[in-house]
């Protein structure tokens, strides 16, 4: 780039207000330490519609764990003292739950408050979509048939809940709302990535597991708009959460204790993955 087309570039950035705001990567790892029990399979053989939709065993998603700790389904995310203070847009995209095989797709699902929310149901069967929200405006509903969407009530505050299924009771998700859009869900390689515009500057950083609870860290936004931080949960740390994500307290943990939280999500094979079951 020439000079000439710096000082054009300089001065096009200071008119637009975009000087003071990189374009945040902040990404990472997450990983367990030590080895975690198998997870125990799901009996879907006396749910005949259910157990047809798999030619392979089923596990449940509680710990979802790679041969080297690669840790699934953490949500990590930003922390500010004011959200507001961030920036950064509601996602224009929904954000979608869905039902195959008698299983909630994905079993942890990162929202903001505001984004819109589509409940599918890929089944050619019934399920129920049942809420455990109480910060947010609650839903509990029949999906008989195969659905593309039914869009509910955005979410209105921040807050973790679970949602369950009334028809098939292994069936569990967990969703989580925040006040901005700098959060990420690791993937089954343990790999997170946040993006959107963030200020240079440090920042807290939180790592939040259903069985593991949460981890605080920092992590720095340098001028480039990037920051690399890793998180490690003990395998033996498995006790389940309380205040988690620097939000209000779970609404499922209020009527629900670790040994019911864990006991019912589904799960997928993987070969390279060693599905994992917490203990109390």
């Amino acid at each position: 780039m020439t000079i000439r087309n710096k000082m054009f570039a300089t001065a096009a950035c200071v008119a637009l207000g975009l000087c003071g705001a990189a374009r945040a990567d902040i990404k990472g790892s997450v990983k367990l330490d030590g080895k975690a029990p198998e997870m125990p399979e799901i009996k879907m053989a006396a749910v005949a519609e259910c157990a047809k939709q798999h030619k392979d065993p089923v596990y449940e998603e509680t710990i979802v764990a790679g041969e080297k700790g690669e840790l699934a389904n953490v949500i990590v995310s930003l922390k500010p003292d004011d959200p507001s203070a961030l920036g950064g847009e509601v996602p224009k995209e929904p954000a979608v739950l869905d039902q195959k095989g008698c299983q909630y797709v994905p079993h942890v699902l990162a929202m903001m408050v505001g984004q819109k929310m589509v409940i599918k149901n890929d089944d050619p069967f019934q399920h129920n979509v049942h809420s455990q929200s109480s910060t947010n405006p609650p839903f509990n509903f029949g999906q008989p048939n195969k659905d593309d969407g039914k869009e509910v009530e955005s979410p209105k505050a921040s807050e973790t809940y679970k949602v369950k299924c009334d028809v098939h009771p292994w069936m569990g998700a967990w969703v989580a709302v925040f006040e901005h859009p700098f959060f990420a869900v690791t993937g089954e390689d343990g790999k997170f990535d946040i993006k959107g515009k963030v200020p240079e500057g440090d920042y807290t950083i939180v790592a939040w597991h259903e069985k593991f609870g949460e981890q605080t860290g920092k992590v720095h936004v340098d001028a480039n708009g990037e920051g690399t931080t890793d998180f490690t949960f003990k395998a033996e740390g498995a006790t389940g959460p309380t205040d988690n994500i620097g939000q209000p307290k779970l609404a499922s943990a209020k009527t629900e204790g670790s040994a019911s939280m864990s006991c019912c999500e589904g799960g997928s094979k993987a070969d390279a993955m060693t599905k994992t079951a917490s203990t109390k």
